[in-house]
């Protein structure tokens, strides 16, 4: 009874800060509407925003192990699909995914169905297995089904290392986007995003993580979805924008014809994106990113908070179909975006140009004539220099980075301010998820599996809340170092961590619920020489020189391509050479897979 409660507190809190959101949004509307300044409801929507998360950070604060690592394994599938989808839709991603449709559509096709097929994998190849483990997270069901704490600490060490650069990006990116609203320096902008991740993470655990990422998905969804449904109903008379995409993308296609262009030829001026073109670099993205999501700890480890397998399954289901509401309005963004700007921006006199091209000029993501559209006079100067320039805009002179396409959106749309100041929330929202989402993985594995599982055996529940959250503080002030120290060299060192989960526990983990002759030494060889490959390509593909050979044409992302293979080739060599026959080791396996029945490894009764 007490847990069905617990179920039913969740969809409450849902429904309240749905209700609340829309409340938020009507006064800034409202606002808007007696001529309030735009800074101003940006700062007002920022604050209003991150308050309320901290709220909910501090309702959901616990003393229960149970609570604080588990969530009472009470949250239904439902709203442990929206906190996964909100958890894995980070601001790079879908800023990333926009741009990479926004610079064209290979790129981005692989990304999306990469994103898509991991979900699946996970669904039908992971999740329910993890759950009837009974295990806390990725490496805790490591060590039940291997057996050792050898794996258990190579599974920990991995883990850490691939979620802490990534930590630092969405901190990085939060900071930029609260700095913009809130108009204060980005070095204080920092400070108190991570203060927030800390206020919604550090008392409640994965309690806290959930409730906290059932409201950012929320604010995130409706953020990116409404302003794009609403230029489709505006252009297109279609209430879905992925029905609008494709008038749009016809319509931009003939503008690009008519001024004698190729579409997508001159749009993309840089992107957060990590994708390569080519098929062979389509298909390493697909796979990479197909293997790295069904393996990835903050996603993976969410199955240890609903009540069964059956839930589990569900659980993962609704965080793919979650996740695809927004994703799949990515090609919106970037269609409407190509087709409005063209439309809009063409035969235009440089001294009509709208606002938003310069707000987005002083990012440097927005250029005219080769140049940061800074100043009218600034510009009337570079494209002064163009041969034929008549004083008005070709379609030709103008580029904006991939970046900017859904901050910018609401400007290319036409849409009031309050619009702009939403979509920047939402995009916070989703920074702030992922960043609480990964730091409560890395501090888990840190204070459960490492200190718990392989330093001490059977400490205190009390001191494992205690390590765990010391760990989170840790782990969030180096992040915040980093953030502040190389935001670039954090960004662009995010996608390793995906690549990482791919090569180094992709294998260990698929095979150890789908084959039963994986022996723990196989699992250790598979952790550790996936591991090691896949993030020495890593640091070779973002420091050049790093590895004594040339590049091979991998990035951040694709460099898991080569640690996958060799993560399952470690694994099953290995595991052959050395098979001894292990009755244990079946038990654990026939238990994990049979269907039904309580889960394998029960929590202790001090959790």
């Amino acid at each position: 009874m007490a847990r069905r409660h617990s179920a039913r507190s969740y969809g409450q809190l849902a429904l309240l800060f749905a209700i609340a959101f829309a409340a938020l949004a009507g006064v800034v509307e409202l606002l808007d509407y007696f001529g309030i300044p735009a800074d101003v409801l940006g700062t007002v929507v920022c604050a209003a925003g991150l308050l309320g998360l901290c709220a909910i950070g501090i309702y959901s604060g616990t003393m229960q192990a149970s609570e604080f690592y588990l969530a009472g394994r009470a949250v239904p599938p439902a709203g442990n699909g929206a906190a996964g989808a909100a958890a894995v839709i980070s601001g790079t991603l879908f800023i990333g995914l926009a741009g990479a449709y926004f610079a064209g559509p290979d790129r981005a096709v692989a990304s999306t169905v990469g994103w898509c097929f991991g979900f699946v994998v996970l669904t039908v190849g992971l999740a329910p297995y993890m759950r009837k483990s009974g295990a806390f997270g990725v490496v805790d069901f490591l060590g039940i089904r291997y057996g050792s704490r050898a794996v258990r600490l190579a599974a920990s060490v991995v883990v850490v290392a691939a979620l802490l650069p990534a930590i630092a990006a969405v901190l990085a990116l939060a900071a930029m986007i609260a700095a913009n609203l809130l108009g204060i320096p980005l070095t204080s902008s920092l400070v108190l995003v991570a203060t927030v991740v800390l206020v919604t993470t550090v008392l409640g655990g994965l309690r806290a993580v959930t409730r906290t990422a059932i409201a950012e998905y929320i604010v995130l969804a409706s953020a990116i979805v409404i302003p794009v449904t609403v230029a489709s109903l505006r252009e297109y008379h279609a209430p879905v924008p992925q029905l609008g995409f494709g008038f749009a993308l016809r319509d931009a296609g003939l503008l690009a014809l008519a001024n004698g262009h190729d579409i997508g030829t001159f749009f993309a001026a840089g992107s957060w994106s990590w994708l390569g073109g080519g098929v062979a670099a389509s298909l390493a993205t697909a796979l990479v990113l197909a293997a790295g999501v069904a393996s990835l700890p903050q996603l993976l480890g969410r199955m240890a908070a609903v009540r069964g397998p059956g839930s589990a399954r569900r659980s993962a289901s609704w965080s793919l179909v979650f996740a695809l509401i927004v994703i799949s309005a990515a090609p919106a963004y970037a269609a409407l975006s190509h087709y409005l700007i063209m439309r809009d921006l063409a035969d235009v006199p440089i001294e009509h140009l709208p606002d938003w091209v310069f707000t987005f000029g002083h990012l440097g993501l927005a250029k005219i004539c080769g140049v940061d559209a800074t100043s009218v006079n600034q510009l009337l100067g570079a494209c002064s220099r163009t041969p034929g320039f008549t004083g008005n805009l070709s379609a030709s002179d103008f580029s904006l980075a991939g970046d900017a396409v859904v901050l910018a959106a609401p400007g290319i749309f036409g849409l009031p301010d309050v619009v702009t100041a939403l979509v920047a929330l939402g995009a916070l929202a989703a920074a702030l998820a992922a960043a609480k989402a990964m730091t409560f993985a890395a501090a888990s594995a840190l204070g459960h599996d490492l200190y718990a599982g392989v330093s001490e055996r059977t400490p205190s529940a009390g001191r494992q809340l205690i390590v765990t959250r010391l760990a989170m503080i840790g782990l969030v002030i180096v992040a915040t170092w980093l953030a502040g120290l190389h935001p670039g060299d954090a960004v662009a060192l995010a996608p390793g961590s995906v690549a990482m989960a791919a090569g180094a526990l992709f294998p260990a983990l698929i095979l150890g619920v789908w084959w039963k002759q994986a022996t723990a030494s196989g699992a250790l060889a598979a952790i550790i020489a996936g591991g090691v490959v896949t993030a020495a390509l890593v640091l070779h593909a973002h420091f050049p020189g790093f590895l004594p050979f040339g590049n091979l044409g991998l990035n951040e992302l694709t460099a898991g391509i080569v640690g996958l293979p060799v993560g399952f080739v470690a694994a099953i060599a290995i595991s052959l050479a050395f098979e001894t026959k292990d009755i244990d080791r079946d038990v654990v396996v026939d238990a994990i897979r049979r269907p039904g029945g309580t889960p394998f490894v029960q929590e202790s009764e001090s959790l």
